[in-house]
């Protein structure tokens, strides 16, 4: 074969290519565009939460400090996460263990705002069935902070990609983070939640979940097995808005 043929055969091999590839770039291109402008429309009502608490058992008392995510769904600052990350103790009630004299206390509670200014914040509600809690900060805003509206709740379907909205910690700068990825199984009994893969556990955990037009999915909580341990019985799962929004009922009014 000539080389002027041989030059015509690779170049219209390349356009076949070029074909072939565009329909799949361009859902792709689409797809992280739809999932910037959930990012950019509600990462700044994604918080951090400085957790420091009191465990005692066995006659010994351990200090623990941990951190976790937090979103805001309302004005005032009230947010809700996993209970797990606030009351460890929660997850000993979750797997049906007795408690034989364990004992957890909060001793520090505080929102990391936008502009990394902590506020002393205080656990109004608990729910341990659905490892969720409520917090907000002891002393109201002087202006309402960003949030996310619980009313524009979402049901997304097996397989209906999702984006995920997080913070990192002080290493990052606290910089705010976001994946998208599918919803891969939901469990309708007794009460209905989502879950994803395993290996996204970590960053679900306390994160908001929205759709790929902004509405709230859930918040990622723990779930585990009655009489299993911490291990292979338990599971990082997605409790639906409808189930937050239940709850707001049952959070007491901010004192004047």
């Amino acid at each position: 074969m000539s080389p002027s043929r041989r030059s015509t055969v690779s170049f219209f091999v390349f356009l076949a290519f070029a074909v072939c590839l565009a329909p799949l770039a361009a859902p792709a291109d689409e797809l992280a565009e739809k999932g910037r402008a959930v990012f950019e429309s509600t990462r700044a009502a994604v918080v951090t939460v400085k957790i420091a608490s009191s465990i005692s058992f066995g006659g010994q008392d351990r200090e623990r400090e941990a951190e976790a995510n937090a979103v805001v769904i309302a004005g005032d600052g009230l947010a809700v996460l996993s209970l797990s990350a606030v009351d460890p103790t929660s997850i000993l009630a979750m797997m049906g263990e007795e408690m034989d004299g364990t004992t957890s206390k909060l001793v520090s509670l505080k929102m990391v705002y936008g502009d990394s200014s902590e506020h002393d914040a205080e656990l109004v509600l608990r729910d341990k069935d659905l490892d969720l809690g409520f917090i907000r900060p002891v002393e109201k805003p002087a202006e309402a902070l960003p949030f996310v509206n619980p009313e524009t709740a979402a049901v997304p379907a097996i397989l209906d990609p999702v984006v995920v909205v997080g913070q990192m910690g002080p290493v990052a700068q606290r910089a705010h983070t976001s994946f998208i990825e599918r919803i891969e199984g939901l469990v309708e009994k007794p009460r209905p939640f989502y879950f994803m893969g395993t290996h996204r556990s970590d960053s679900v955990l306390c994160s908001p979940v929205f759709t790929l037009d902004g509405a709230l999915v859930g918040v990622g909580t723990l779930r585990m097995q009655k009489g299993g341990t911490t291990g292979g019985d338990s599971m990082v799962v997605i409790i639906p808005t409808a189930q937050v929004r239940e709850l707001l009922g049952q959070v007491p009014p901010r004192a004047e």
